[in-house]
């Protein structure tokens, strides 16, 4: 379905009318939410019962920075929103399953794009810590989170209140997901935010692989 109407809206078979570019889309849209909402099922599954297999690197944060800001930059683009990283990030080496920590930040990013307003701002910083570990943190000047919903924020199916009133999509298992990554590489995620005002979430990953797969 993605592809056959992918290829209506780009109009390799022939042109169309704004009319039917707009229901296309419509269909397309449709579609990728239920791609995602598939994908977080799956995940969710895979997580429960001990199948979301992973492997443990050293690897160069540089590397899932770069891919984050790619697959970030038409939603970012749209929304007019600045994002900021900083330098030394890209500088530094952590134990990882690469894929598994690119999906856990790639979520973080989005969500902070998603709830954040035209020309706000979000920033990506890491800051070493002794005994092994770093921590990474993605600050953004969004909507925030309700005080009394952070405790469930990384509960399946949960989405803070003020979020619901903006975006009728959304599965509500992404946070749960992005805990469960981080938690299975040794380390801990934590949630600063106040409405109206931004969120920040930090990740505390060890830099040294002693995590047994």
């Amino acid at each position: 379905i993605k592809w056959s109407s992918g290829m209506l809206l780009k109009g390799d078979i022939g042109a169309i009318t704004p009319e039917q570019a707009n229901l296309l889309q419509k269909s397309y849209d449709s579609n990728e939410r239920m791609i995602n909402l598939v994908n977080d099922l799956l995940n969710v599954s895979r997580i429960e019962e001990g199948r979301f297999g992973y492997h443990f690197e050293n690897i160069e944060l540089s590397g899932i920075i770069k891919i984050i800001l790619e697959t970030a930059r038409p939603m970012k683009e749209k929304s007019g929103v600045d994002i900021v990283v900083d330098e030394k990030i890209t500088k530094l080496k952590i134990c990882a399953d690469k894929e598994k920590l690119l999906l856990a930040l790639q979520n973080l990013v989005d969500n902070a794009i998603k709830y954040t307003p035209n020309g706000g701002r979000i920033e990506i910083r890491a800051t070493e810590q002794k005994n092994d570990f770093l921590s990474i943190s993605i600050r953004d000047s969004g909507v925030g989170v309700p005080k009394k919903d952070l405790p469930r924020l990384f509960s399946k199916f949960f989405r803070a209140s003020n979020v619901m009133l903006m975006q009728t999509d959304g599965t509500g298992l992404g946070l749960f997901i992005v805990k469960s990554i981080i938690e299975k590489h040794g380390g801990k995620i934590e949630v600063s935010s106040e409405e109206g005002k931004g969120t920040e979430f930090t990740l505390t990953l060890p830099t040294v692989c002693r995590v047994e797969e």
